[in-house]
């Protein structure tokens, strides 16, 4: 950066940090027929392209319409009012960002890391995560399962590869926020522009980390200093096992690392991995469900605000 003047690079890369922020901030507030074609096709081309090259080029003009079609972007598929759609969406973005990292500067891939607020350091061979926090953000992606990676006294040890996979999940989560936008808050011209746009046919599919199962993510990365047994065989032994596909021992060795960091808050327990091998293979064999919310607030009141 030059002084206080934006990173124009950086935000063209990542329009939603930081200094894209700023860059916006200071953008025209009036509808612009070019930022909203420029829009129109950036929603098309996340929606119907299966790969999303990142953008690239050298002249300022198009890195600052680029940053402002993001923001047209976000807008025109909130007025879509198609939940598959938006995901498909959320998911392409963070996917260009992704693919910018690929040859990314080590202090700048550092830099975003802030910004996401991820605790990860780089060792000079790997990147190193706290476990909640690898949980958090590995739900249900390929390549990112905990029994192949190394994990030593609470820590997840990845090469490059892992790691920028998980800083896609949380791009993604970071786009997600705050869409979509309600209608009663859209410009009437954006709802008109976004019933011209091409839109393909999404199958639906189910993500764990939203709905009825996020909260038990969050569980994941905060340790308890009670009810763990009933942690053990009610929520984390029938989620991991039968929501998210695991294998018992999978399954097992997560639990037990989860109980581990809850020792460190309150060593009073008798849980060990005989028990909670057990609960899987019990889990496992009667297709049990985790408690839903509803009910687990009743069970965490007064041990972890849950929402």
């Amino acid at each position: 950066m030059n002084g206080d003047r934006p990173d124009i690079d950086f935000a063209c890369k990542y329009p939603f940090s930081s200094e894209a922020k700023k860059i916006i901030a200071g953008a025209v507030q009036e509808l612009d027929d070019k930022f909203i074609k420029a829009g129109i096709l950036r929603v098309e081309e996340d929606l119907n392209s299966s790969a999303i090259p990142p953008y690239a080029t050298r002249l300022k003009e198009i890195k600052y319409m680029y940053v402002i079609s993001y923001v047209y972007s976000r807008m025109l598929i909130s007025a879509v009012n198609s939940k598959p759609h938006l995901e498909r969406y959320i998911l392409a973005e963070a996917q260009r960002s992704r693919s910018a990292l690929e040859d990314e500067s080590m202090p700048n891939i550092l830099r975003l890391l802030s910004e996401l607020g991820i605790e990860m350091s780089y060792s000079g061979e790997r990147f190193i995560i706290g476990f909640g926090k690898f949980l958090s953000l590995s739900p249900r992606s390929p390549g990112l399962e905990l029994v192949k990676e190394e994990l030593d006294r609470g820590l997840v040890y990845l090469q490059k590869d892992s790691a920028l996979k998980l800083m896609e999940n949380a791009i993604a989560d970071e786009i997600r926020k705050n869409l979509p936008i309600p209608a009663g808050e859209l410009p009437k011209r954006i709802i008109e522009e976004s019933k011209k746009m091409k839109m393909p046919k999404i199958d639906v599919r189910v993500d764990v980390r939203e709905g009825s199962y996020r909260w038990i993510e969050k569980l994941l990365s905060n340790p308890i200093s009670d009810v763990r047994h009933r942690t053990v065989n009610l929520v984390l032994a029938p989620y991991l096992v039968n929501v998210r596909g695991m294998g018992e021992d999978q399954a097992a060795e997560i639990i037990l690392e989860y109980i581990e960091r809850c020792r460190q808050i309150n060593p009073d327990t008798r849980i060990n991995s005989s028990y909670i091998k057990y609960q899987c293979r019990y889990a496992k064999s009667k297709g049990l469900k985790p408690l839903s919310l509803e009910k687990a607030r009743d069970l965490y009141s007064g041990v972890l605000e849950l929402n």
